[in-house]
C-alpha cells in the first residue's frame, strides 16, 4: 500500500506539533507514509463559501496516485468524501484509518483523565461514533482505538466554531462553544482531545478568554503520550 498523509492547510499553519506527533505516531507503529511538500487547501472554506474553486481538482491530481490518503481531521476529510472528488474512497481520518486497520487499545496506559469532544463531521459523517439523537445500539470506534476511559459531553452538539461561521455568527459561535466547554468541563477531565483541530482550536479560544485552566490535545498526540510512557515503562 502507497500511504500518503493530508495536512490541512490550518493543521499546517498552526498546529506543527499536531503534524509532527501524526508522523511520529506512524513511525511508532511501523507504517510508511509520504508527506507531500506541494499539497495545499482542500478547498473547503471557498465553495462552502459560494466561491469558485480549482483546489479540489489540484487536490485529486497531487494525491491521485496513491492507494490511501489518512488525514489529520475529520471535516476536511468528511468534505472531500462528499464532494465528488476522485480521490474521496480512498481518503481516511486518521483514526478511522487506525480502526480500519484493526489497531486497538492504543492509549490504554495514558495516566490522565480525557474529555473527549466528538466533532459533527466525525460522528455524522465519518460514523466514528454513534450520534446521541439516534435511537439505535451505540458504537465508539474513537474509544476503541483509544482503550482508555473517556468521558463525553452529555450531548453531542456542535461546539460552533463551523469555519466560516464563526466568523459571520461570532456571537452564537461564542455561545455554542462556551456551552460546549462547560458540558466537557463538568466531566473534570485532566485534559480536552478530540480529532478536529479546528474544534479544539476554537474551545481553547474560549477557555483563554474566558480563564478555564485546561489542557487541550489532539487525539495524535495522546495516542504518542500513551505508546512513548509504553515504552519507557517496558525497558
Amino acid at each position: 500500500m502507497k500511504l500518503a498523509l493530508f495536512i490541512p492547510c490550518y493543521v499546517r499553519e498552526l498546529f506543527a506539533n499536531v503534524v509532527k506527533s501524526t508522523i511520529l505516531l506512524f513511525d511508532r507503529l511501523n507504517i510508511k507514509i509520504e508527506i507531500l511538500k506541494n499539497q495545499t487547501c482542500c478547498g473547503q472554506s471557498l465553495k462552502n463559501s459560494g466561491n469558485p474553486t480549482k483546489l479540489p481538482a489540484r487536490m485529486d491530481k497531487i494525491f491521485e496516485n496513491y492507494d490511501e490518503v489518512i488525514g489529520i481531521g475529520s471535516s476536511c476529510v468528511s468534505f472531500t468524501k462528499t464532494q465528488g472528488y476522485s480521490i474521496a474512497n480512498k481518503i481516511y481520518e486518521l483514526t478511522e484509518f487506525l480502526y480500519k486497520e484493526g489497531y486497538k487499545n492504543l492509549a490504554k496506559n495514558y495516566p490522565k483523565k480525557i474529555a473527549f469532544h466528538h466533532s459533527c463531521h466525525s460522528i455524522r459523517h465519518l460514523d466514528l461514533k454513534t450520534p446521541s439523537e439516534l435511537n439505535i445500539p451505540m458504537k465508539d470506534k474513537i474509544k476503541a482505538v483509544l482503550g482508555c476511559e473517556i468521558s463525553v459531553a452529555s450531548k453531542d452538539e456542535c461546539c460552533g466554531f463551523g469555519g466560516v461561521y464563526s466568523i459571520k455568527e461570532g456571537f452564537l459561535s461564542y455561545a455554542m462553544g462556551r456551552e460546549k466547554l462547560d458540558d466537557l468541563l463538568a466531566q473534570n477531565p485532566d485534559v480536552i482531545s478530540g480529532v478536529d483541530m479546528s474544534c479544539l482550536m476554537h474551545l481553547k479560544g474560549i477557555a483563554d478568554k474566558d480563564g478555564d485552566k485546561i489542557e487541550f490535545k489532539h487525539i495524535s498526540e495522546i495516542i504518542l503520550d500513551s505508546l512513548d510512557e509504553t515504552l519507557r515503562t517496558s525497558n
